[in-house]
């Protein structure tokens, strides 16, 4: 089973869809219900109804259908034994108890209500169905237990209902039973109405009673109905009460006259306990039989049986669309009859075949009809001549002076003082079948022949075109112009002029669409139509040729007949008959419009076969303004003047919105036209995607990849033929996917925070750890240095001082040389020991950063005579080391600067410790410089070069700000973890 899906939204993984919906014709329904459109036409004979049927093979449940209702949403709803049924046209969406909401899979009842509900009598209680639920009412809720087998739904919303015998009534909270010999004259009730003075009217064993005061009264008695039982009752517009028994149907007139309708008058013999009895729009009675489905006409019913198409035996009920359909559910399918526009004669019918080749109506109004396999028939009744032909009929023309001539099998058959008469025409074959015949103005007689063009002329035969037995001969139509001249279209090799002696022959070089020509016809203003096999509708004006094609719109390019109502050209094809404007051929000729937009008819519209005959003859207009057309099965008349159904527009429903959680979104839909669902042309746009309608045709669905995270519109226009049409719009949300929401992204930018902040934190566990390694070597060296070097220069210094101890004091010379090697070995020691703290940082051990600024500054600018200031704010015992160190070193080598290179006398050095970042700051008053290039290379400053790779080495940066003669400022900022 399909699931219903007006607004069910399938999900998966994250993404979800939310669809709201509303109209954009905001009178769509009503215009939808409204009891505008007319009954089937009572002239038609019930064979003249199209006739569908669905069974199980199509999706129906079950073939046996029980009940038929129409929701206000267009949906045809279908009672089975086999479960509740929904029909838009195309396809069944079927119900079943184990699916949840109904009582039973069992349907035995189905009524409408005017809210849009569903009511659905099942033997296990009733079920109301709105808004896509279910909700059920048994004994407990007051209703009386046992099968619901009867809905009406009255005009004021109040249901009624026959409940195994009883009578129920629902007004929306509670339920009113009527007590059978009390509240109701009869001992058990089977069916209920109302008619259109809101009269309740109950039939039930032996009687029908009405409702007055909330008691019922008889109208009908024992006495009429006998031991009758009512099986449905119907009141119509005159207030004739129809009463369906198990013997035949009983009418009650509002004088009280009685009359029974039974075999006798056209009832099927056969009766039982399951029948229909229905009034359509127009008050026309129906009744459903187990021997088929009647309609009363006059005085009598006509019969359709089981064994006709579209009988299907036994009919449970009989339901009339609001688009005019009537609909039978029987024992063997569900059954539509529709009212086509055109109505077709065949067999069914009375005729002696269903393949007609010609049709013509005469100047006396008579209408002859002629056959391949059943020769020619005078149609509508009348005595026919005598000597009527029984040969194949090729074409049917008539004479200026009114003589009738039919061209057939069997030769030429004229109609002379009231007999026919065949001539048999000059053959070298000995061939006697004479394809098409034209009367001139001149009296002559010009005849279509296998061999060629031959005239008759006072009695006497002359071959013009052909004459021998060539098969490229044949001739196979004919037509008189306007100046006299002779039209042949060929079978083969083209079209041909003769006017006196001239011959001329048009091909496709000349810009004919065809060289087989089937059907000729000059218009008033002087344009020979030319109706080809495989090059379309060729219009001749003025010597040139314009060719008419499904390239330009139209159905077929294979042209059997043309026939003119005045405004339009009618062409009978190879598959169905086409109309078009002869306006649009002439605005298409001159370039004013680019394609044709013609009206197409087919089966849909009551033809029985689509393909026009493919030989000679064709159809005709005749003088009431009515078209006859010959088909493959039969004869199709369209009468202008007919009445015309008032056909609403087509509802259009949501049938499933779905995503496959890939990104990619499916929107079925479809309109609700149960006359013919295929002639719906649809049309679609959403809203910010869409600029334009785009045309879908029949196709009704549309797949939508990767739509953006939003609201949506998504708007649909279905359109039937001639015009009518509606809109429809959707609402939806497309929420995002949790990679796409606002939650996500903030997660996913935290998490790429902590990420980072994470690599810069194990960065810098890796630069101190870096660091403290080198540190370490740094400690090892001059531990290194401190026990070898310097302790060697030490020694030799000591030895030193005792050589010149031990040195006579005349050594003068020598003397001067200890001296000098005694001063460079103290030099050397106190390389040696800077080199040593230097590797050290002794100024940061065992204490922080601001006791070791204000110590090293003490031995840094010791005798240099500059007065330091050191200002310090913010706590510096929990620096890391490497920054302590780091900045130490820039402070001492940017001070070193100072007193080597400024000349200032003051320097003011400023820390600041704040929780995310260090400041250093060091300004003196000296000479200052030209910082350009000061940190490249080139410059020479390798200090400060230095000291920049010392900041940048913690994260941070070092700015440097002098100009000369005003000082020289340094600022290093670092950001701490």
């Amino acid at each position: 089973m399909r699931k219903e899906a007006k607004n069910r939204l399938l999900t998966r993984a994250a993404r979800k869809l939310v669809c709201s919906m509303r109209y954009v014709c905001a009178l769509l329904l009503a215009a939808g219900a409204c009891s505008s459109a007319l009954a089937l036409d009572a002239r038609k004979s019930l064979t003249q109804y199209s006739r569908t049927v669905w069974t199980q093979q199509d999706g129906l449940p079950q073939d046996a259908v029980r009940a038929i209702a129409q929701t206000s949403d267009g949906f045809l709803w279908l009672g089975t034994d086999e479960g509740l049924a929904r029909f838009d046209g195309y396809e069944f969406v079927t119900f079943r108890k184990e699916q949840g909401g109904l009582p039973s899979t069992s349907i035995t009842a189905l009524a409408a209500g005017r809210d849009g509900a569903l009511w659905i009598g099942t033997p296990n209680g009733l079920t109301r169905y709105q808004e896509h639920r279910f909700r059920t009412y048994t004994h407990r809720d007051g209703l009386p237990a046992g099968s619901v087998d009867s809905i009406l739904v009255d005009h004021s919303g109040s249901l009624w209902m026959v409940i195994a015998g009883n009578l129920s009534r629902f007004d929306g909270n509670r339920f009113t039973n009527f007590v059978l010999g009390r509240d109701l004259p009869m001992t058990r009730v089977r069916a209920v109405t109302e008619d259109e003075r809101h009269g309740i009217y109950a039939a039930g064993y032996s009687s029908v009673a009405r409702l007055e005061k909330e008691r019922f009264a008889n109208v009908i008695g024992p006495d009429v109905l006998g031991s009758d039982f009512p099986l449905g009752v119907r009141v119509d517009q005159s207030g004739t009460i129809w009463v369906l028994g198990t013997r035949g149907v009983v009418a009650r007139a509002p004088d009280g006259k009685m009359r029974r309708y039974e075999a006798g008058n056209g009832m099927p013999a056969s009766f039982g306990l399951e029948g229909a009895l229905a009034l359509d729009s127009d008050g026309n009675v129906w009744v459903g039989t187990t021997g088929g489905v009647a309609r009363l006409e006059g005085t009598k019913f006509a019969t359709q049986n089981g064994t006709e198409a579209g009988g299907r035996g036994s009919v449970r009920c009989i339901f009339e669309d609001r688009e005019g359909n009537l609909w039978l559910g029987t024992g063997n399918g569900l059954v539509r009859l529709h009212d086509d526009v055109f109505t077709v004669y065949g067999k069914p019918e009375g005729l002696p075949s269903d393949e007609p080749n010609a049709v013509h109506q005469d100047r006396e109004g008579r209408v002859w009809i002629g056959f391949l396999d059943g020769g020619l028939m005078l149609f509508g009744g009348g005595k026919p001549p005598a000597s009527v032909p029984r040969g194949g009929v090729f074409s049917i023309r008539e004479s200026p002076s009114g003589e009738l001539l039919v061209a057939g099998r069997d030769g030429l058959t004229r109609l002379r003082d009231g007999r026919f008469q065949t001539l048999a025409p000059p053959d070298p074959l000995g061939r006697k079948s004479v394809y098409d015949v034209v009367a001139d103005s001149a009296g002559r007689i010009w005849l279509a022949l296998p061999s060629g063009l031959v005239v008759l002329e006072r009695d006497r035969y002359r071959t013009v075109l052909g004459g021998g037995a060539e098969a490229d001969a044949s001739i196979n139509t004919l037509a008189e112009g306007r100046d006299g001249a002779i039209w042949a279209g060929s079978f083969r090799v083209g079209l041909w002029r003769v006017s006196g002696d001239q011959k001329r022959l048009y091909t496709p070089a000349n810009g004919l669409g065809s060289n087989q020509v089937h059907s000729l016809y000059q218009d008033p203003d002087g344009t020979l139509w030319v109706g080809t096999f495989g090059g379309g509708l060729n219009a001749l004006r003025d010597g040139k040729f314009v060719s008419y094609t499904t390239k330009q719109g139209l159905l077929s390019d294979n042209i059997s007949h043309i026939v003119d109502d005045g405004r339009s050209l009618w062409l009978s094809t190879t598959r169905g008959i086409c109309q078009v404007s002869k306006q649009e051929l002439q605005d298409w000729a001159e370039h004013r419009i680019q394609v044709l937009h013609p009206t197409n008819y087919g089966a849909a519209d009551g033809l029985r076969g689509a393909q026009g005959s493919s030989n000679t003859g064709g159809g005709d207009r005749h003088t009431d303004g009515s078209l006859w057309f010959v088909t493959n099965r039969g004869v199709a008349v369209y009468e202008p003047s007919a009445r015309r159904r008032s056909i609403p527009p087509p509802p259009i429903e949501l049938v499933e919105m779905a995503s496959d959680g890939r990104g990619r979104l499916q929107i079925r839909y479809a309109a609700i036209h149960l006359s013919a669902p295929e002639s719906v042309q649809y049309a679609y746009k959403l809203e910010g995607l869409d600029a334009d309608w785009t045309p879908s045709g029949r196709r009704r669905g549309i797949t939508y990849d990767n739509l953006r995270p939003g609201h949506h519109r998504f708007f649909i226009r279905a359109e039937l033929p001639g015009g009518v049409a509606s809109e429809r719009s959707y609402e939806f949300d497309v929420l995002p996917r949790f990679y796409q929401t606002g939650w996500f992204r903030v997660l996913a930018a935290l998490i790429l925070a902590a990420a980072g902040w994470l690599v810069y934190r194990l960065r810098m566990r890796q630069v101190r750890s870096g660091f403290a390694a080198v540190l370490e070597e740094r400690a090892r060296l001059a531990r290194e240095i401190h026990d070898t070097l310097a302790q060697a220069f030490v020694g030799i210094a000591s030895q030193l001082d005792v050589v010149e101890m031990r040195m006579p004091r005349s050594a003068d010379a020598a003397r001067a040389s200890l001296d000098l090697a005694r001063r460079m070995a103290q030099h050397s020691l106190t390389e040696a020991r800077r080199a040593v703290l230097d590797l050290r940082a002794a100024a940061l051990d065992h204490q922080d950063l601001t006791t070791a600024l204000k110590s090293g500054i003490g031995l840094w600018a010791a005798d240099s005579g500059v007065d330091v200031d050191v200002q310090v704010s913010g706590e510096t015992t929990d620096l890391p080391q490497d920054v302590a160190h780091q900045v130490l070193r820039i402070a001492q080598e940017a001070l070193n600067n100072v007193l080597k290179h400024s000349g200032a006398d003051r320097v003011d050095l400023k820390l600041r410790v704040e929780p995310q970042r260090l400041n250093l700051n060091v300004a003196d008053n000296g000479c200052g410089f030209e910082p350009d290039g000061v940190f490249t290379a080139v410059s020479g400053h390798f200090g400060i070069i230095g000291m920049r790779e010392r900041a940048r080495r913690l994260g941070g940066d070092l700015h440097l700000d002098s100009r000369p003669g005003e000082g020289t400022r340094l600022e290093v900022t670092v950001p701490l973890p």
